[in-house]
């Protein structure tokens, strides 16, 4: 009787787990009918009157390699002793990827939303990509209704496509970007390498760093603003 009562607790306590973890996004919909599903990440000791460091992590492109959840307990597993709010957008719900003019539209009225909530560090936003999401952070960073603030992707694979005009595009954000691969990405170390040669041609401030350990390349970016 003991061992089917634990049974039934243990099972009630991974029922309210999962929930818990589930009711952490929050949904916000954009003027155009795009529904923005989001985690956000406070610091341990949030004061609402002031200004922080905002960043928004994408970590994924479609809906089946959406990473969202995963990165809340990894990539930003230090969260609370940062200070800075994290912004966590899921692929839009019923979206078949991030990529789409619509999405571009609604994507600029939910940072809006986000500025009008909280207070953001000098108005811009510093964007985040991770393996997939490096697509939606690499795009929307040139396509915003106002100027962002930084750069930074890890095991980004999406500069093929590239060509000067991308190039020049990204350069006159005059924004410092920060290319991460894991030290076992040999072709991703080399492409990296190109990309960081082609912009800082273009006056751009990048950086290449070469780690086996994401979590403490984002500890020490975030320490140094």
């Amino acid at each position: 009787m003991k061992t089917y009562i634990g049974i039934i607790l243990i099972f009630i306590l991974n029922t309210g787990c999962i929930e818990a973890q589930s009711n952490t996004f929050n949904r916000y919909k954009a003027f155009n009918g795009i529904t923005f599903e989001y985690a956000l990440l406070l610091p341990e000791n949030f004061d609402s009157n002031k200004s922080y460091k905002t960043i928004v992590s994408f970590a994924g492109v479609k809906p089946k390699d959406d990473l969202s959840e995963e990165t809340i307990n990894t990539l930003w597993k230090n969260h609370k002793m940062y200070n800075t709010i994290i912004i966590v957008p899921k692929v839009p719900i019923g979206e078949s990827d991030w990529i789409s003019h619509p999405i571009h539209h609604g994507f600029n009225d939910f940072l809006k939303f986000i500025k009008a909530t909280y207070k953001v560090k000098n108005q811009k936003f510093h964007f985040v990509g991770y393996k997939g999401g490096c697509v939606p952070a690499q795009t929307y960073i040139s396509m915003l209704d106002f100027p962002p603030a930084s750069l930074t992707v890890l095991s980004s694979d999406y500069w093929g496509h590239y060509d000067d005009k991308n190039y020049s595009r990204l350069s006159k954000l005059n924004i410092p970007i920060n290319l991460i691969y894991h030290k076992t990405n040999e072709s991703g170390i080399i492409k990296g390498s190109q990309v960081m040669q082609t912009l800082k041609a273009k006056g751009t401030k990048v950086t290449l760093n070469i780690s086996e350990d994401f979590v403490s390349e984002l500890d020490q970016i975030i320490s140094k603003n």
